[in-house]
């Protein structure tokens, strides 16, 4: 129908594809012959392919499932919950005035919820005399256990002044713990109560009674995740009220100084990077010996490599460049008090040799100095005065433009004293104060040898596409993943040539995924579970380990999957269901969306790299796309709620069902697997068993009859088996069965899970669920 009249008004109809307008009665396009869109059988209105319902009146689309489009508000993710709680505070209440109590208290949370969100939390709840706080929602990062510890030490730092006047017994205690919870999404982006559910907060809760006044007192995984950027001291350990086992516990006691990235050591060679090195080599020269100043921008995910690029440029210098050259480095912090110049600040405070340990007296000393060398003495006062906030001193307030005009002098000057290269790290996390500041210093730049290297994740494009694109001289590095042949001479330098056979290697190099954290990281999980071991004859590794994911590699991912746009995200979760391999038409199913939205969502993630269009697709009409890293999909299928997985798998395997009826095709083991894990989890969820045992029975039955015929007898006598067994209490085949069920693996019944010598096959066939780490 082209146009429909409403309210004296008529809307015309277009093609979706082409643009042209429809006719009256049109069905079909006349242009390109598409067919053109639904109406609302309410109201009449003309409905886009990618709403569910009318933007009219609000009736559903015909064929949609009321309650299969609605996308869940609530995930499961893996959070850092803070308690900080106030010693003594009922004593104080029975013998105060009220209105001194409600000063007190109403200080107390203010300032609370300033540090709190400061590092980037969320308060969830206030009860009585305590703050909850949850870090790791609505977005999570790889930072958020450093940032509620921190967060933890400076509530002890900032609360003392708020204990009641007189009072010198009461005090602070905060308990930090790390783990899985179910968290409402939308009620954390936007603040609220009755956020975060789980274990966690009764662990966190807990560890905050038992935490000694004045004291953070964290749990094992937590200390686990921020050991390298907090100083600790072990406790005994300690058995929680309501448990029955003692808990590791550790006492934070300050942050630790972050150690400038191009000073790290390296444990292995730069590895597949030869060509970015080039080009930083070129830039480098170019720079100081032709005085060109250039801005470089290395692009990358989290540990592919950017930071190590830069240790391999700086250790090269020496013999790349023949005189004295200056090397500053500033990072833009995630979190904390006055970061959006922080980078700047670190590269002043470097060149002036101020440490954050020095009196005041001593940093306008040094600061005064270091200026006095470099600019003369008609602008010497006004230079100092516009960097004395940059090193925490006191200064003479000056408007913005004209402190940032003072800055860029300071650093040309620098420059010009001798070839200098500033580099400015995870430009991500900066603000656009801080992006404008190295864009004008950039463009601003003449005749001195400067280079300014810059490292970003590929977010930085999404807020700025024309970041650093009208400077003179801005060149953009991308790093791509390390090809499998770069991450296997990786784990040849760190173990041996003959370390591992090509079998036991295949399933790390999978894992790996081309990023050199991702293989770092898991060899040191192997390690300390002691998995891997190192004897007289070299390294061996237990054949059998269940290769699960470390958390820094979970929280990684976890970040890049939070970033992206609510539509896109319900997509890749809904792809999670599917398979490492799936069809757009599948994932709709698994939605309950219209396809077409399914499809453009998925071009959307194929630019972020998230999946990717196979060559060729094993259904006619059907592209076949594949998650880019096994990782991503298991990230992805661990967030929805276990409700959500028996429903999602329930409408993939009606869509699979539909598809197959006819023969028993290579998709009987795929459906089977659907089936079973939408009864398994059903049953372990305490549902009405019904509904999912008939089905699983029959695709099980069908599983048998094709393995059968490929002559897969114990496969079939398996299937036929388990087929008689749906809807049980029992669960015959155990808990690791059980487990894979629920995590989504390619387990069918009656088989073993599949070990570490074998997971780089799993999944390999198209629609198969999983593979790979859980």
């Amino acid at each position: 129908m082209a146009g429909i009249a409403s309210g004296g008004c008529v809307i015309a109809a277009q093609c979706g594809r082409c643009g042209r307008t429809a006719a009256d009665g049109d069905r079909f396009c006349g242009g390109c012959g598409a067919e053109l869109g639904a109406v609302c059988p309410h109201c009449l209105r003309p409905l886009a392919s990618d709403v569910a319902f009318c933007t009219s009146c609000g009736s559903p689309r015909p064929g949609t499932d009321r309650t299969a489009t609605v996308t869940p508000q609530e995930d499961r993710r893996r959070v850092s919950v803070l308690f900080v709680d106030l010693i003594d505070f009922t004593p104080y209440v029975e013998r105060a005035d009220p209105e001194q109590v409600r000063g007190m208290q109403t200080g107390f949370f203010s300032a609370a919820r300033r540090v709190v969100g400061q590092y980037g939390g969320v308060v969830e709840k206030y009860i009585g005399d305590a703050v909850m706080a949850l870090f790791g929602a609505p977005i999570a990062t790889e930072t958020d256990a450093l940032r509620c510890v921190r967060a933890g030490l400076e509530l002890q730092r900032v609360l003392t002044r708020f204990a009641p006047t007189g009072s010198t017994e009461m005090r602070f205690r905060v308990g930090v713990a790390t783990g899985e919870a179910l968290v409402d999404v939308a009620a954390a982006r936007d603040g609220g109560q009755a956020i975060v559910a789980g274990d966690v907060v009764n662990t966190a809760s807990r560890m905050q009674s038992v935490a000694p006044p004045g004291g953070v007192l964290v749990c094992g995984t937590t200390h686990a995740l921020t050991k390298d950027a907090i100083r600790y001291e072990e406790q005994p350990p300690v058995t929680l009220r309501g448990r029955s086992s003692p808990t590791e516990v550790w006492l934070a006691l300050s942050p630790l100084r972050r150690q400038p990235t191009d000073r790290e050591p390296d444990t292995t060679p730069l590895v597949d990077r030869e060509h970015e090195l080039g080009m930083l080599v070129n830039a480098l020269h170019r720079s100081l010996r032709d005085r060109l100043p250039q801005v470089v921008t290395i692009f990358g995910r989290a540990g592919i490599g950017k930071s190590r690029l830069l240790r391999e440029l700086y250790r090269h210098t020496g013999r790349l460049v023949d005189e004295p050259l200056t090397w500053r480095t500033g990072r833009c912090p995630p979190f904390g008090e006055n970061v959006t110049f922080a980078a700047l600040a670190d590269i002043v405070k470097s060149e002036a040799g101020i440490l954050d340990t020095d009196p005041a007296a001593s940093a306008a000393q040094r600061l005064g100095t270091a200026v006095g060398e470099l600019i003369g003495p008609g602008e010497r006062d006004r230079v100092v005065d516009a960097l004395r906030p940059l090193v925490g001193l006191p200064g003479t307030p000056l408007p913005a433009e004209e402190a940032e005009s003072a800055w860029r002098r300071f650093l040309l000057a620098l420059a010009a004293r001798r070839p200098t290269v500033l580099v400015f790290e995870d430009l991500h996390w900066a603000d656009d104060a801080m992006l404008r500041f190295v864009e004008l210093l950039g463009a601003a730049a003449r005749e001195v040898p400067l280079l300014l290297l810059c490292t970003a994740r590929p977010e930085l494009v999404d807020r700025d596409p024309s970041w650093a694109g009208t400077i003179t001289g801005s060149v953009t590095i991308t790093l791509p993943p390390l090809r499998d042949t770069g991450i296997a001479a990786l784990y040849a330098h760190l173990f041996g040539q003959a370390a591992f056979s090509a079998e036991m290697l295949t399933p790390l190099i999978e894992v790996a995924g081309g990023n050199p954290l991702y293989a770092h990281e898991y060899v040191r999980m192997l390690i300390e579970q002691g998995a891997l071991r190192q004897s007289g004859r070299g390294w061996s590794l237990d054949k059998q380990l269940e290769l699960t994911m470390p958390e820094s590699v979970h929280s990684v991912i976890a970040n890049r999957v939070d970033l992206l746009d609510a539509k896109d995200r319900a997509v890749l979760l809904a792809a999670s269901v599917v398979g490492v391999q799936f069809w757009p038409g599948a994932v709709a199913a698994a939605l309950g969306q219209p396809v077409e939205s399914v499809e453009r969502a998925l071009r959307r993630l194929e630019q972020r790299d998230f999946v990717h269009e196979q060559a060729a697709s094993t259904m006619a009409g059907q592209a076949e796309f594949r998650f880019r890293h096994v990782l991503v999909r298991d990230v992805c299928y661990q967030r929805l709620p276990r409700t959500e997985r028996v429903a999602r798998h329930e409408r993939a395997a009606d869509w699979l069902d539909a598809l197959s009826q006819s023969r028993d095709t290579d998709l009987a083991e795929v459906l089977a697997h659907h089936r079973w894990a939408a009864h398994e989890i059903a049953r372990s969820l305490g549902m009405q068993m019904q509904r999912y045992a008939g089905p699983a029975r029959q695709a099980l039955h069908r599983a048998a009859r094709r393995a059968y015929a490929l002559h897969g007898l114990e496969a079939a006598a398996s299937h036929a088996g388990q087929a008689a067994r749906p809807g049980r209490r029992q669960r015959p085949g155990g808990p690791a069965a059980t487990g894979a069920a629920e995590h989504g693996d390619l387990v069918l019944p009656g088989r073993q899970r599949v070990p570490l010598r074998r997971r780089a096959g799993a999944g390999a066939r198209a629609g198969r669920p999983a593979g790979g780490a859980r």
